[in-house]
């Protein structure tokens, strides 16, 4: 998103604030940090079979990102906004390989594709030059 955030986008960054805080995606980040890196999907629903409590965190982490992923990629989130305050980096790295070897396997090639974009996204923004004095960049 190119235009200014308004009040609009600063409520739903709140909102989205305030779910990333809650007990549950909580929970689920902080399991989701025991996760070993580049397991393929089957691999990972091995490791952690559907109705576990792994597996309801790893669907919780999937959903919220899936979630920010769809609103970033529909212009509804300001990325400015989601990325510059508390939003960290997209899990798509650590869960790139389950995805596609998910997709492949469901013939499903949108699979987890918001948490995709929300990524590469979070990587574009990461590489733009910043203002350093705490003041926006000129437009």
């Amino acid at each position: 998103m190119s235009e200014k955030p308004g009040r609009s986008d600063v409520e739903l960054l709140l909102k989205i604030l305030e779910l990333f805080l809650s007990e549950p995606v909580r929970k689920a980040r902080n399991f989701w940090r025991t996760i070993p890196a580049g397991l393929t999907f089957a691999e990972l629903t091995e490791k952690y079979p559907t109705g576990t409590e792994g597996s309801e965190h790893i669907d919780t982490v999937l959903a919220f990102w899936e979630t920010v992923g769809a609103l970033l990629k529909k212009g509804l989130l300001s990325e400015e906004l989601a990325f510059d305050t508390f939003l960290d980096v997209p899990p798509w790295k650590k869960i790139e390989a389950a995805a596609l070897s998910l997709r492949e396997e469901r013939g499903e090639p949108a699979e987890l594709e918001n948490l995709e974009f929300a990524y590469h996204r979070y990587v574009d923004w990461k590489a733009r030059p910043r203002e350093q004095s705490g003041q926006p960049a000129p437009q």
